[in-house]
């Protein structure tokens, strides 16, 4: 079968656990890929990586650098290769098979600079194409689902890899992507899977809400956009953090996030939210076993 002219770059850290399968699934793809880039950021167990990757028999490139981060990991990747289209995947994500084929059958415009698709079951309906404004209001965009025109990625500079953006720094690119006037389209149907990172989720939501307000803020500001549009994006950040922070009961974090946007407007939504951060976490606990029964909890939590 004829490769397709796209690169897959892999950015891996402490990966060793669940970087065989990302492989896997790239090596079943219908549509093979034109090269195969792992980046070994920094990562202790990079032995165990580098051993992984040599099981492919020279089908996948290695690369190793000093931990910068995962915009440095995916850029170094980009660099190191050679392919029309940059297909993203983090190492303890994996694709279906008929993932790129699919994905790629939608590249046909020049116009087209970004191509994803759907990660997760309950996350199936994604808009066909999303503009600027639409993807100003919500991210809806799984980096490891994104495939991206190498000439758009160099025109526009690749990932920006400011460490306070980590987190963020994915979707700053694709705003920028669409910002600059390119078509950003959907496959239909699912394409791959989304696997949640190990961690501390405490550390993890607030290092990645702030890395949005950053990002919004400071790419608002360097596009121009209005100051209400800014301003409504930071609080919609706030209130969409603080609700994973009260779902995982982290209820003083979830707090600091939504006092601004609370103080700012005051909505049903936001004080509702703000009530419940103060419920007990056993009542939060004994709601939620209910609704797993099928009963009616206050604000899902």
């Amino acid at each position: 079968m004829t490769a397709a002219d796209y690169t897959v770059v892999i950015p891996a850290f402490n990966a060793s656990a669940t970087l065989a399968h990302a492989l896997d699934s790239v090596m079943a793809q219908t549509l093979p890929a034109r090269e195969v880039v792992v980046v070994d950021d920094g990562s202790p167990d990079r032995t165990e990586i580098a051993r992984i990757v040599a099981g492919y028999g020279g089908r996948v490139v290695l690369l190793q650098q000093e931990n910068a981060g995962p915009a440095a990991a995916r850029n170094a990747g980009v660099r190191a290769s050679g392919g029309a289209w940059i297909a993203f995947l983090d190492a303890d994500d994996s694709w279906l098979p008929h993932k790129m084929q699919a994905q790629l059958a939608l590249a046909g415009d020049e116009d087209v600079g970004l191509l994803h698709g759907a990660a997760r079951l309950d996350r199936l309906m994604l808009p066909e194409e999303m503009d600027f404004d639409l993807l100003w209001r919500a991210n809806r965009i799984c980096t490891s689902m994104t495939v991206v025109r190498r000439s758009v990625f160099e025109r526009l500079g690749g990932f920006f890899e400011a460490p306070e953006l980590i987190g963020a720094e994915d979707y700053n690119l694709w705003l920028r992507i669409a910002h600059a006037g390119w078509r950003v389209r959907a496959c239909e149907g699912l394409v791959g899977h989304y696997t949640p990172a190990e961690g501390s989720l405490t550390s993890r939501i607030e290092r990645c809400a702030l890395a949005e307000i950053r990002n919004a803020r400071e790419l608002g500001e360097s596009l121009g956009l209005p100051r209400r549009d800014i301003r409504w994006k930071l609080r919609a950040i706030r209130t969409d953090f603080a609700r994973h922070l009260i779902h995982a009961r982290c209820p003083s974090p979830a707090r600091r996030l939504l006092v601004r946007a609370l103080f700012e407007r005051p909505t049903l939504e936001r004080i509702g939210l703000m009530s419940v951060s103060y419920v007990p976490t056993p009542l939060l606990d004994m709601r939620r076993r209910l609704r797993k029964r099928g009963r009616q909890t206050l604000y899902g939590f």
